[in-house]
């Protein structure tokens, strides 16, 4: 008769297995949706990503151009999409293990570029790792010489960008960022590194524009959020609201935006609406600051 404790300290023992092969190989889920300029489903592209591992993850889209890979643990990573017929695209995305996680993808037709060879794609990780170590400097060389390789590869503008960026260079940084625009119009992280450096400019109005843009492009709550906070700076308290309202949408149990909105409700003289707003960050964040803030508030309006 076979030993009970024995059993069940194997099974213990395979539970243990399990849960450190998870941990180590990460629990974080994406998935997305990849699509040409048309909007028609892109069957059969191929979705790489390397981890910081050296293990390579990959996902296949399907019929609906939907996909999806396992295996994340919280970082930034880089999503290469390739498939026939059109231009490879690069994908910079923070990914959480704990929450969802979406890309979607707009792939440009390849008419006439060339395809990447080897020593491109070598050249592209090494630009990109230095990008990673701020070396910024160095990984312009490299991705100009990508570039003038592979003059159709437009997304390495955007890196680029990103270095001229963070080296000061903000109209270099502008410039190759709207060399993506000009085949990409709506590439949300191209619209919103064009509206940060606007509003280091002080260029608010302008700013806005690429910031209203990027909402449509993103679930990211931080993009209606700041669109919102520009409007309430500027006066524009009903437009204010919509951003706010945009970002609890995409991002429910933040308590900022609710806050924000309840003081734009107060500049319409909406006072229902500034209490429901107040109330709400009561209910999420009670003893935060925006929670006494927001509980100050409800009780000068009681």
């Amino acid at each position: 008769m076979p030993n009970r404790n024995h059993t069940l300290l194997v099974v213990f023992a395979l539970c243990l297995t399990s849960t450190a092969l998870l941990a180590q190989m990460g629990t974080g889920r994406i998935t997305g949706t990849i699509t040409d300029v048309e909007g028609n489903n892109v069957e059969g592209a191929v979705i790489t990503v390397v981890d910081a591992t050296g293990k390579k993850l990959t996902g296949t889209t399907d019929k609906d151009g939907e996909w999806a890979i396992l295996g994340f643990r919280t970082g930034t990573y880089d999503f290469n999409i390739t498939a026939e017929g059109y231009q490879p695209r690069i994908e910079q995305k923070a990914v959480k293990q704990m929450g969802q996680n979406s890309l979607n993808v707009v792939l440009v037709p390849l008419v006439g570029a060339v395809q990447n060879t080897e020593e491109d794609d070598k050249l592209l990780k090494e630009a990109n790792e230095l990008l990673r170590q701020k070396q910024y400097a160095e990984a312009l060389v490299k991705y100009e010489a990508l570039v003038e390789a592979q003059p159709s590869f437009y997304q390495i503008h955007e890196y680029m960008g990103i270095a001229h960026r963070e080296l000061g260079n903000l109209d270099s940084a502008l410039e190759e960022f709207h060399k993506v625009l000009a085949v990409d119009a709506t590439h949300a992280p191209t619209l919103i590194s064009i509206g940060d450096i606007l509003v280091s400019q002080q260029n608010l109005e302008e700013a806005v524009v690429f910031f209203e843009k990027a909402v449509a492009q993103t679930t990211d709550a931080i993009v209606p959020f700041n669109v919102a906070e520009i409007y309430f700076n500027q006066g524009n308290a009903v437009k204010a609201i919509e951003y706010y309202q945009k970002a609890t949408e995409y991002k429910p149990d933040w308590a900022d935006p609710y806050l924000k909105m309840g003081y734009a409700y107060l500049n319409t003289g909406d006072m229902e609406g500034a209490k429901s707003a107040f109330q709400k960050v009561v209910e999420l964040d009670p003893d935060t600051p925006q929670g006494q803030m927001a509980q100050a508030a409800l009780s000068s309006l009681q």
